[in-house]
């Protein structure tokens, strides 16, 4: 009790997720001197993190996914201004993909007793800041949407099918999809080669029309499964790769690809394979992309703009 009242004097409060995959089968014991909710609604979600706000929260632990975190980040403007809080992350998602990369404990009460020790005493293993991918809509069509991992075509496509087939969860299902994916693109003939047709533009360059088999961009350092498909040494927070539909060479290219160690083949102009590194980016496609496994239409004109958005401070005990 005496940590949970510390940690509510330093100014922690709690969002448990209990929809989460991991935190499904959990009992989480919240101690009652905890400011704590565990919102059904955005507008629940939206009530808690103003009620956190005007205690002055300075540290938020999250109790749950990526789509959890995505959610309570769409909302920190409205709620906290500029002044966000401190986050930790208690990975209770299906893929915690960016858990992975910045730190968190596992689920469960000692885990949370884990995170109130390390707020009691101000000490962390891990502090990492990254820049949130920030998503706006040109047309004003809704708020932004603030994540750490995007793409579209295949993503988008690979995505839906996860949802539709593969029904086991966490790491397994992201190996699922990726192994049916690869096969059915490789081996089945695949429409999903067809990509996407879509206009990228980075930074001040000029865009680029055409139909992608893949498009993907991170802020994270690291992603599950030590798959990073990124290459060149380019300065820009939001890493990105892009292949044109039907991609040549693709089963001898893939493990490259995965593992960010392109062929001197894949680096040449006019393979297809390009990556680098961008802060702002300006899209308009004809499909969905995907934002921390949540799916987001463009707007009425198919346009979607992205920038390296504000910096979140992540700690881990």
């Amino acid at each position: 009790m005496a940590e949970s009242l510390t940690a509510a004097a330093l100014g922690a409060a709690l969002i448990h997720n209990p929809r989460s995959h991991r935190n499904r089968s959990i009992q989480l014991s919240i101690p009652p001197e905890l400011p704590s909710a565990v919102p059904a609604t955005t507008d629940e979600l939206r009530a808690a993190l103003a009620g956190f706000a005007e205690r002055g929260t300075r540290l938020l632990i999250v109790s749950g996914g990526d789509g959890t975190l995505r959610d309570i980040l769409g909302l920190l403007p409205e709620t906290f201004g500029a002044n966000w809080p401190r986050i930790a992350l208690i990975a209770a998602g299906n893929s915690n993909s960016v858990a992975i990369d910045v730190g968190s404990t596992s689920p469960g009460s000692k885990a949370l007793q884990r995170v109130l020790t390390a707020a009691k005493n101000d000490r962390w293993s891990r502090e990492i800041r990254r820049p949130a991918i920030t998503l706006r809509w040109p047309d004003g069509s809704r708020e932004p949407v603030f994540g750490f991992f995007m793409g579209a075509a295949a993503l988008t496509r690979a995505t839906q099918y996860a949802r539709e087939n593969v029904e086991t969860g966490g790491r397994w299902s992201v190996i699922t999809t990726l192994i049916a994916t690869f096969y059915r693109c490789i081996f089945g003939g695949s429409d999903w080669l067809d990509g996407s047709k879509m206009s990228i533009a980075f930074d001040d360059r000029p865009a680029l029309e055409g139909r992608r088999f893949l498009f993907v961009a991170t802020s994270l350092h690291t992603i599950m499964l030590h798959i990073w498909p990124f290459w060149n040494d380019a300065a820009g927070p939001l890493r990105y790769v892009e292949i044109d539909a039907h991609p040549r060479r693709l089963g001898r290219s893939l493990l490259p690809l995965l593992f960010g160690r392109p062929t001197k083949w894949m680096r040449s102009a006019g393979s297809g394979y390009r990556s680098g590194a961008a802060t702002r980016m300006r899209l308009k496609l004809d499909s969905p992309l995907i934002v921390d496994g949540e799916a987001f239409a463009p707007d009425r004109e198919g346009r979607v703009d992205v920038e390296a958005g504000p910096m979140v401070h992540f700690v881990s005990p």
